[in-house]
């Protein structure tokens, strides 16, 4: 028995010594623990507390500081409160509206382009593009969607927290995370783009993601899963980087579909609670295994779990449309990353015309 004990012991300092390892268990548990209280609770949106915290826990940081996450939540609820108002107030003038969401639209990508916090600026794309839609139908729906927000947002943070403190990074890791990597020691700092420079690359995002706020507006449309999934992905550099990295983003998203299907159906057949988060810790077993492995393709695994918890979270929440089947939101979030890869690489290309003309002449 003192020799199984003695095995079990080495296996488990073995891995809690390995930071892959250690980060894939973290993913695997946040997620499943934010799927859990997600659709546990069941409140408007609660989809987004998973990919959230998928954001939080896809990356080497550690974890945030009380003064972070306080700052986050405060950020998160106060665009929500300006959503829900604006609507209160200028959804009976359609054009001042859409001029003014305009302008949130610039200045957001704007303040992203020059180094604010991609997760932070893509959870306000989504309060104030989101709120105003769902303001259309009615301002009491408006106000539980900005309610599910900061209540995602809050969730998010809060199993972030307690994955790190469950399964702390090891020793190591975290002096290097928090020592060696810092600005003040001497770690250089990703160069930024001059204002001119930011200010054309906001020009670009709001041409591309604006269309799609009119036509929602336009058209009364009530599915707000596309403009969702466009908000939180508008702020991927790949996107302006051409059609060659934004195929790589389909490659992701189809990979997660093909997943999100198979895991619905698996739960048609056994549609058990403790089943859903079974297979929901062994994906993210799975898929967080792939995102640490430190290979080129990583990334793409980390946005096909995504990708797989927003579709299984949407289709199995009760404020979710009944009627709605995996697939049908797999073919609603192809259709927003195809869009967004296509817009994106037309108006990039459309841009450079211009100028390699210009530079030939």
């Amino acid at each position: 028995m003192s020799g199984s004990a003695s095995v079990a012991a080495s296996a488990v300092s073995s891995w809690r010594a390995d930071p892959r390892t250690v980060r894939t268990f973290r993913y695997a548990a946040g997620s499943t623990l934010a799927m859990a209280l997600a659709l546990g609770v069941d409140w408007r949106l609660s989809f987004i507390a998973p990919v959230l915290t998928l954001s939080f826990l896809g990356s080497p940081a550690p974890r945030p500081t009380a003064k972070t996450a306080v700052g986050f939540l405060g950020v998160i609820a106060l665009a929500s409160a300006v959503g829900v108002l604006l609507s209160a107030l200028l959804l009976p003038y359609p054009a001042v509206f859409l001029l003014l969401e305009g302008l949130m639209l610039f200045l957001l990508f704007y303040h992203g382009a020059r180094g604010a916090n991609p997760l932070l600026i893509s959870m306000l794309l989504v309060a104030l593009t989101v709120i105003p839609v769902v303001g259309l139908q009615t301002m009491l729906l408006a106000v539980a969607v900005a309610q599910g927000l900061v209540v995602g947002a809050g969730t998010a943070v809060a199993v972030v927290w307690v994955a790190h403190v469950l399964i702390p990074d090891p020793a190591a890791s975290r002096s290097t995370s928090t020592g060696g990597t810092s600005p003040s020691n001497g770690a250089a700092k990703p160069k930024l783009p001059s204002p001119e420079a930011a200010a054309a690359r906001a020009w670009l995002s709001t041409i591309v993601v604006f269309p799609v706020v009119l036509l929602y507006f336009v058209l009364g449309l009530t599915s707000v899963l596309i403009l969702v999934f466009i908000a939180l992905l508008s702020m991927q550099p790949d996107f302006s980087a051409g059609f060659k990295a934004g195929k790589a983003l389909i490659v992701g998203n189809v990979l997660g579909g093909i997943a999100a299907i198979a895991m619905y159906e698996l739960l048609v057949m056994m549609p058990q609670f403790s089943f859903l988060l079974l297979l929901t810790l062994l994906a993210g077993l799975v898929f967080g295994a792939r995102l640490f492995s430190g290979v080129p393709a990583a990334p793409l695994f980390g946005m096909a779990y995504s990708t797989l918890l927003l579709v299984i979270g949407s289709t199995t929440s009760m404020f979710g449309d009944a009627n709605a089947k995996a697939w049908t939101r797999v073919i609603q979030i192809t259709i927003a990353v195809v869009y967004l890869v296509v817009a994106f690489g037309v108006v990039t290309r459309l841009r450079r015309r211009p100028e390699t003309s210009h530079a030939t002449s």
